[in-house]
C-alpha cells in the first residue's frame, strides 16, 4: 500500500499546489483566464485518478481494491461533471464539503488518512 499512498500524497500536494496558485492569480492578478486553467488541471487530475491509481492498487487485497477503486471512481464522477459543466465554482469547490474549515483535511487528503490507518 505504501506505492499507491506516495502517488495519493503527490497527487493532493499537486492539487494543493494548483489551488493556492488559481487562488493568487485571481485575487492578485485578478486573471481569471489563468484561474480557470488552474482548476481545469485540478479536475483533470482527479477525474484520471482511478486510471494512474491503478498500477499501485496490485499491491492490496480485492476488497481493499475495489474500496479504494470506489472512492477514485467518486473523486473523478464529480470531476468530470465539473469539466463537462465548465465551472470554476464548481471545480473549485471539488474535495470540499459545505462545513469545511480552512486547515482541515479535504475529502481526498480524509481519504489518503483513511488508508494510512490502515497500514
Amino acid at each position: 500500500m505504501h506505492n499507491l499512498l506516495f502517488f495519493l500524497r503527490q497527487q493532493a500536494e499537486c492539487i494543493r499546489q494548483l489551488e493556492n496558485e488559481a487562488d493568487r492569480v485571481l485575487h492578485k492578478e485578478q486573471d481569471p483566464d489563468r484561474y480557470r486553467e488552474q482548476l481545469l488541471e485540478k479536475a483533470e487530475i482527479l477525474a484520471d485518478l482511478p486510471e494512474k491509481a491503478r498500477p499501485h492498487l496490485q499491491e492490496l487485497d480485492s476488497g481493499l481494491q475495489k474500496e479504494v477503486t470506489d472512492g477514485l471512481r467518486k473523486f473523478a464522477q464529480r470531476a468530470d461533471m465539473a469539466l463537462r459543466l465548465n465551472s470554476p465554482f464548481f471545480m473549485r469547490q471539488l474535495l470540499y464539503p459545505e462545513d469545511y474549515r480552512e486547515g482541515d483535511n479535504n475529502n481526498l487528503e480524509g481519504f489518503i488518512r483513511s488508508l494510512e490507518s490502515r497500514v
